[in-house]
């Protein structure tokens, strides 16, 4: 349950035929059960969310719209929004590993018979986070080289800086600086033309020595950034997001979470019938209240 902010950046390959309003196959799951784990979770919520930000942070239940939707890879699933005037397909949902938010209309769907992630270029660069590592162990991760390790490792105890970027498919990732003092303003750092010749050669030679060392599209990016002096932080990188994120197609209204209740109707108020004898009375009293003002009346006259 988000809202919309950003637009929609449609994946490569995919439809751009807008989402279509249809009864789906199946059936939705029954309403009792889904508000029972809904009310489950926003009891939990309030427990660790101070009272005066509830209204804020936990839905109010009775605002909350059913609604199922068909994806571009045929799978149908059941999604809740506040209310029930914007549709699923015009809402900018959330990678749920990271949290970050998907462009609008995408959601996750994973299979493992999708295709790789592919790279992507970064087209926006976010905010910062500092991190601070320990030393690194002397003895190497069992599936890291020791020669290697002995290059990379940190003897001391160090902070690394990770920017959150936007790539050109629209999804969020993240990447590391090449210092804690790196900023995207001053421009990726390359390494020195001799040292670029050098790792080219040695990288040539090992795929040619193990042509299985690496599938074909971490090559071409190997070489892409080769060419371009090896820059740090790399203006492209995989993006895992693309290849599981998937398109709304279609949808479909299930109904509120919480049934609308009917108002009772207010009942008019009808005074019981007065007697005659009480009729009498009230007369008897504003007949005598007349005759006391007509009194009043003649003394101002004389």
């Amino acid at each position: 349950m988000v809202d919309s902010s950003k637009n929609n950046r449609l994946l490569p390959g995919r439809s751009t035929t807008a989402p279509v309003l249809r009864r789906l196959p199946g059936k939705a799951r029954p309403r009792d059960e889904v508000l029972r784990e809904c009310e489950a979770e926003t009891a939990e919520m309030r427990t660790r969310i101070p009272r005066a930000l509830w209204v804020f942070l936990v839905p109010d239940l009775t605002r909350v719209f059913r609604w199922r939707v068909e994806l571009d890879c045929g799978c149908i699933t059941e999604v809740m929004t506040r209310g029930d005037s914007v549709p699923p397909h015009e809402l900018e949902w959330v990678e749920p590993v990271h949290g970050w938010g998907l462009p609008v209309g995408q959601m996750m769907c994973w299979h493992e018979d999708s295709p790789p992630s592919p790279y992507q270029g970064i087209a926006e660069w976010g905010e910062r986070r500092d991190v601070r590592f320990p030393s690194g162990p002397v003895e190497p991760p069992e599936d890291v080289d020791a020669q290697l390790w002995s290059v990379i490792r940190h003897d001391e105890p160090h902070t690394s800086a990770f920017w959150t970027v936007t790539l050109t498919c629209g999804h969020v990732s993240e990447t590391i600086a090449p210092d804690i003092d790196w900023v995207p303003a001053s421009g990726p750092r390359r390494t020195a033309p001799e040292r670029v010749q050098q790792m080219s050669a040695e990288f040539e030679r090992a795929w040619l020595a193990d042509p299985e060392l690496q599938p074909e599209r971490d090559r071409e990016h190997t070489r892409r950034m080769l060419s371009a002096g090896w820059p740090s932080p790399q203006p492209e990188q995989l993006c895992d997001t693309c290849a599981q994120a998937r398109l709304i197609t279609t949808y479909e209204r299930t109904g509120w979470l919480v049934s609308p209740r009917r108002k009772p109707e207010k009942s008019l108020s009808v005074a019981p019938a007065a007697s005659q004898s009480a009729v009498e009375r009230q007369l008897q009293k504003a007949e005598a209240a007349a005759e006391r003002l007509r009194v009043e009346l003649d003394q101002f006259d004389n």
